[in-house]
């Protein structure tokens, strides 16, 4: 099964902001202007994003986002790096 990661940093955007889902589709969205994000909620975006998609976002990647596209971008790229998660039984190989 693949995880959308647009839809859920949509998710997120829109309950951690309380914005209209449009305002926080939209790629060239400013995430502190246009939604009002500062950088305790940044943080609180971050890391809720790798609660739920099960990633690490290094901090001097979260330092570069401005707009949701760079957040997109971003977690496109690490989940994309991640290994997918075992669910075997231990001590099996696949």
């Amino acid at each position: 099964m693949s995880i959308d990661t647009s839809t859920v940093i949509s998710e997120v955007l829109v309950r951690i902001t309380g914005r209209h889902p449009g305002a926080c589709a939209e790629a060239d969205a400013l995430l502190e202007r246009d939604l009002g994000v500062d950088s305790l909620t940044l943080l609180e975006l971050v890391e809720t994003l790798q609660d739920r998609l099960s990633i690490t976002v290094p901090d001097e990647v979260t330092a570069r986002v401005r707009t949701v596209a760079d957040l997109r971008d971003a977690v496109h790229v690490l989940t994309v790096a991640a290994p997918p998660p075992h669910n075997g039984p231990k001590g099996s190989h696949p």
